[in-house]
Parts: C-alpha cells; structure tokens; sequence
C-alpha cells in the first residue's frame, strides 16, 4: 500500500478532538507495528530447496511448491526454488504431473534437498515460469496428396487402436491437442479413447498416463481435433499417443483413417484391448498440438516425418526402359570390415517398407548384418502405380481388373542382369546369399522369380520370401506352372518362406480360394521332386493382408541362411 507521509507537529496543527484520538490511535499502531517487527522471533524466512528426480537425481523443473500458510510457487528448470515467508513454514508440499505429491514437515535448520517419485497419474496443473514457451506442432501435419490412401488394416464395425510416436524431447511440453486427418466422411460416430505410452525397445509399454481421455465424435473427412488443454497434460520425455475407436450403433463403418506410406515415423496399430502391437506398412497423418520451451523445439523432427525417404541411388534399365530409386542401408561396421562380405536382402516396394525394414536390421546383432537394397520409384505415387506392371506375368485377365500388367519378365531381367551386378560391384555382397522378398503382387513376383529360377536350373537368390502372395492373379497361373514343372534338382540349395493371415482365410467364398491356393502352393513347392527345396511358412492369427508385410521381412532378416557369416563371394 502507498506509505503516506508525515509532518513535525512545528508545521502542522495539531488536530483536535474525535480527530485528535484517530490521530493518537494511528501513531500508537504504526510504534507497535515496528516494534513487532523488531522482535526476534518475527523476522520473514527464506525458503529455498532443490528439487531432484529420485530415480534419476536430475533437477525437476514447473514443480509446484506450496507452503502451508499457502503461498506459493514453482521451480525453475535446474530444480531449484526460492519464497519469503512471513514465518517458518511447518510444511511444504510439491506437486507435478508425472510425480507423486509431496508433503514434508520442516525440520529444523537449511532446508534440504526435495526427491520426487514418478508415477503414472493425472495430477493438477502445474505454472511454467522458466522459459518463453511456442506452440509447435509435432508428428505429420501434411494433409498434401496426390493420392489419398485409406488404412486397409482397419476391420468394419470392431475396436481398434492406432498409436504412433511423437518425439517432443526431454525439456517438457504441454499438451494442447491430438489431430487424426480422416479421408472421407462416416454415417456412424464414434467413441474416441486417448492414451499415452511409453516407448521402450521400439514398442509401446508402460502408460504414462492412467485416466484415459474419452471423445465422443462425428466421423468427417478433414483433421479430427481432440481438445487436451483442460486436461493439462504434461510430459518430459518421447510417448507414443494410441487412439482407439469404439464403434458407434450402426457398427458398419471402417473408420476412414488417413494414412501416409514411406517415412520415418514410428507408428502401431492393434485390436482394441490386444496386448501384442503390430508394426502397420504405413504411418497415420496424425500430430500433437503443445507449449514448449523456444530452446526446446526438436529441430527437423517434422521435416523427415513429413517427406518421403530419399533413395541413395538411380539407377536406369536398358531393359524395362526406366528408372529406379535404390534404398541402401548398410551394416554397422561395414566400413571397417574391408575383407568382410556381407548377405544381400533386395526388398521389393522400397517406398513403402525400406523404413521400416531398415529399423529391424539396425536392432540385429552384428552377426546377422546383411546389407539392405529396397527398389522403388522416385516417389511412392509412382511406384503404385507401376508396381502391377513391373511384379505381373502374363497379361493380366479382365476379371483381375488390372489395365498395366505382364512385365514381370523384363523386370526379373533388370534384377539378374542389371541390379545384381551393379549391387556387387559397388558393395562387397557375397553372391551366394542373395534374399528376394516382396509383398502380395511383390510375394506372386517373388514366386515368379523362383519358378523361373527353377526352369532355368540357375535361380537369381538363394532365398524367397512371399507374404501373403496374390495367388490368385491370371487365373492362378503360378500354381499351374508349378504343377506341371518337371522334376528337377536345383544345383545350390534354395530357401522359400510364405505367410498369410488367418483374416485373409475367412470362412467367405474369397477366404476359401484363398486358403487352398496356399495350401496347393505349400504341397506343390514341398514336392520330393523340388529337393532340396526348403519350404517355410507361417500362419498370422487374426492378421489381415496388410498386415503380414512387416513381420514377414522383419523375422526372415533374423533367419540364418545356409552359408557361414563370413567369407567370400
């Protein structure tokens, strides 16, 4: 309040009467204010602390400090924390979301240090004093497509729950919002439920958060925006935000959820209330609102997210008369191993899945390394589109409704004639363990290449690895020539894995054909007259087509082929 000012009595009257005792009152108040004041056991206190992570020992910053006579405030990022009370506080309490409150009673003498236990729990908010906070926005915010491709992973009418990894860093960022980019309008609405994980060996765990936030929701083409500002989240580390959508009365729409192929986003999908995540072929065009530090905002996390995966190489083909993007990944150490020569792994649709089959081979042990070659277009619009021609033989039929097709001779040419040796004379790649692997039209071309292999007693790889092959394109042509191939040894011993998904063998007229072309492709390729032909296969329960990609090339980089680890071409 203003300190109002004071005359001598030698230039001021007196004031007299009720005037007089007012006066009189006012001056004894003001003497018995200082001399409270004065007395020892009333002068203001300094409160500071520190305040560190109990696990970690590293300073805790925005942790609110509240005294017990309630004043308060909040610590700044190296933990630290600073008040005046008018008395020694007899508790103090700290609260941060994320942590465990703390209530102490003070002891005697310095202040001490503060430890504060993580938890998983909403807590109230909390003041951020210490830095210029900016709102950013982190994941994939490009709505931007020639192409709008939906998730065909996603079934009709049953929960499921997408996630994918936002990486805000470790300086703390408050939540604002989550946004989902959904391709065409829905008649059914739907029930939203968000949670926050953990992300620990390239996997979702631990939740970060235990109230799930739950949205009710119109499904309409265009961004899905989900408000988490009143429910002040606030995190300090990389988490993995999972939406799963609750069917609405009518249980008949797939959820039109966007998505975007390419990239290096982490993303995950699985049924709702499923333990086991799956590793989707696509990422989802979904990102995080939030407030944080200006020294803090990851730099270049959106940028690589948002683009498509640069090739390492082109290279042209005299043979198909065109050109194609290479994906090189090579294995740790390969720089230093100079008289090392390493397994060659070509991946067909290199757009697509060279991401996220690269991640797997960088978590292998060094004595699995393989050097990894994804074929593709210059982008993944042109690779769509060119993909039925380059992976097709013969022609296609008018019912398979494909209007490019049948070059999956010359580009079987371009692989043996022009792709290996330019592949071996620009790495050191040991010839005799060579992997081919391609999904449905790239799992038939796979098993094109093979028969062709075998007619020709002189096959391109060693190994070939089909996931989910499309079995059944010109009529089922591959098993025909399967079955009439004469007996023949082939002159090294060859390697085939095929996969499916019990989804794609559902008791319908198409899940049927589906199951017996397999099977009939199981018994013709283990046939005494194919030996020593090993045949592999696995089943995915409850997997869709879609969804049989990734782990079919990820579990057959960890396949130990016939050769030894090391040696010569």
């Amino acid at each position: 309040m203003p300190i109002r000012a004071c005359h001598p009595p030698s230039t001021r009257a007196r004031p007299s009467g009720r005037s007089h005792l007012t006066w009189s009152l006012f001056s004894w108040g003001l003497v018995l204010l200082l001399l409270w004041r004065s007395l020892p056991g009333q002068a203001q206190i300094r409160v500071r602390g520190i305040i560190l992570d109990a696990e970690t020992k590293q300073p805790v910053p925005a942790v609110t400090i509240r005294l017990g006579s309630g004043l308060a405030t909040s610590s700044s990022t190296d933990g630290a924390f600073s008040l005046t009370a008018p008395t020694r506080p007899d508790t103090i309490r700290l609260a941060r979301l994320g942590y465990a409150p703390l209530t102490v009673a003070v002891p005697p003498g310095p202040f001490p240090t503060f430890y504060l236990h993580r938890q998983q729990a909403l807590l109230s908010p909390v003041a951020i004093t210490a830095h210029r906070w900016v709102g950013r926005k982190i994941g994939i915010t490009s709505a931007r497509a020639l192409v709008h491709f939906t998730d065909g992973t996603l079934p009709p009418g049953k929960p499921v729950e997408i996630a994918q990894l936002m990486r805000v860093g470790t300086a703390g960022a408050a939540l604002t919002s989550v946004n989902l980019l959904l391709a065409a309008d829905c008649a059914d609405s739907s029930t939203v439920v968000v949670r926050f994980y953990r992300l620990e060996e390239n996997q979702p765990t631990t939740v970060l958060v235990d109230q799930p936030l739950t949205y009710r929701v119109a499904l309409r083409q265009g961004w899905l925006r989900l408000d988490l500002a009143r429910h002040h989240l606030y995190l300090t580390q990389d988490f993995v935000v999972g939406l799963t959508f609750l069917p609405g009365a009518n249980h008949a729409c797939i959820v039109p959820v966007d998505i975007k192929l390419g990239g290096s986003a982490k993303s995950f999908a699985r049924p709702a209330g499923a333990v086991e995540w799956r590793v989707p072929p696509h990422h989802y065009r979904l990102y995080i609102t939030a407030q944080m530090p200006d020294h803090a905002v990851p730099a270049g996390v959106n940028e690589a997210e948002n683009r498509e995966t640069s090739a390492a190489a082109r290279l042209y083909s005299e043979v198909v008369q065109d050109s194609f993007s290479l994906f090189v990944q090579l294995p740790k150490g390969y720089a230093h191993s100079l008289r090392r020569h390493y397994p060659l792994v070509v991946l067909l649709d290199g757009n697509v899945y060279f991401d996220q089959v690269s991640e797997a081979a960088r978590q292998l042990p060094q004595r699995e390394a393989s050097i990894l070659v994804g074929v593709g277009r210059p982008t993944v619009l042109q690779q769509d589109s060119l993909r039925q021609r380059d992976y097709t033989y013969p022609a296609a039929l008018p019912a398979d409704s494909i209007p490019l097709s049948g070059g999956g001779r010359q580009f079987l040419s371009f692989l043996e004639q022009e792709l290996l040796p330019y592949l071996d004379h620009t790495y050191r790649i040991d010839s005799t363990r060579r992997t081919l692997m391609g999904h449905s039209l790239g799992g038939y071309f796979t098993l094109f290449a093979l028969v062709e292999g075998l007619k020709a007693k002189r096959a391109g790889f060693s190994q070939y690895v089909a996931a989910s092959p499309s079995l059944y394109y010109a009529n089922q042509y591959l098993l025909q020539e399967l079955t009439t191939l004469t007996p023949t040894i082939p002159p090294d011993p060859l390697r085939v894995r095929l996969t499916i998904g019990t989804q794609e063998m559902t008791p319908t007229t198409e899940g049927r054909a589906n199951q017996a072309a397999f099977q009939k492709a199981l018994a013709l390729l283990s046939a005494r007259k194919l030996a020593p032909l090993t045949v592999e296969h696995t089943i995915y329960p409850s997997y869709r087509h879609m969804e049989t990609a990734i782990p079919t090339f990820t579990t057959s980089l960890q396949t130990r082929q016939h050769a030894p680890a090391t040696g010569g071409k």
